[in-house]
């Protein structure tokens, strides 16, 4: 197993990856991320464009000014170096995974709200992965659409889809991105759609049938920890 060494962060190495595909101005650059990354690596887009810069101040990209009307815009390509860094990263070994869910978070603490502020939250956390969930499936719809990504590929053709370009190559990787992402998504809104429900009927924490709900939700967790069917 390869040593974990990443000398930058990791949105760097996202907006790295995608300079892999093609060059892009600062602009298209940090739309691209937003669009694709932000669902499994989100950042602000003041840091992407910080990173953007120290791409170029790791020499692992270069910058251009070019014409833009009367104005100029930065344009960035990644460079040999960039590709090595691009290269060396991919070959360590990832981080553990990170959960930044909100709605988790009110959850763990839940006992110092109202059972009617625990559910709100949920309920608003379940609202939040349908709509994500729903942006991703019409990515899926896109690339299915004919003369899209997939036609492409199976047609050998390239170019633009919808105004936007497209990488029919990298669709076998997207696809699986995609295809965790979602199901994550799907997880978080039917958990939450449910239990927002519960919790709303829940009595004080002394009421022994809150008690007997814990014991079953624990065993419940066990046995699908000692089976993993998840």
């Amino acid at each position: 197993m390869s040593e974990r060494t990443t000398p930058a962060p990791v949105a760097t190495y996202g907006l790295l990856g995608l300079l892999a595909t093609r060059s892009w101005t600062g602009y298209e650059l940090t739309r691209q991320y937003r669009r694709s990354l932000r669902f499994v690596w989100p950042t602000s887009e003041a840091h992407l464009y910080r990173e953007q810069r120290r791409l170029v101040e790791l020499g692992w990209a270069t910058v251009e000014q070019e014409p833009a009307g009367r104005r100029t815009r930065k344009r960035y390509t990644i460079t040999p170096s960039g590709r090595v860094a691009l290269r060396r990263w991919l070959a360590t070994e990832p981080g553990e995974p990170l959960f930044q869910v909100e709605g988790i978070l009110r959850t763990f603490h839940g006992d110092q709200a109202g059972s009617t502020e625990l559910a709100a939250a949920m309920r608003s956390t379940a609202d939040h992965a349908g709509r994500m969930l729903t942006e991703m499936l019409g990515f899926v719809d896109e690339y299915l659409a004919e003369g899209g990504p997939l036609d492409m590929l199976e047609t050998g053709r390239r170019g633009d889809f919808r105004g936007r370009p497209m990488f029919p190559e990298r669709l076998h990787v997207v696809a699986a991105a995609i295809d965790v992402t979602t199901r994550l998504l799907h997880e978080l809104e039917d958990f939450f759609t449910e239990t927002a429900d519960e919790v709303a009927a829940w009595p004080g924490p002394h009421d022994r049938r809150l008690t007997a709900r814990t014991r079953a939700r624990l065993e419940a967790i066990r046995d699908r920890g000692r089976h993993r069917s998840w």
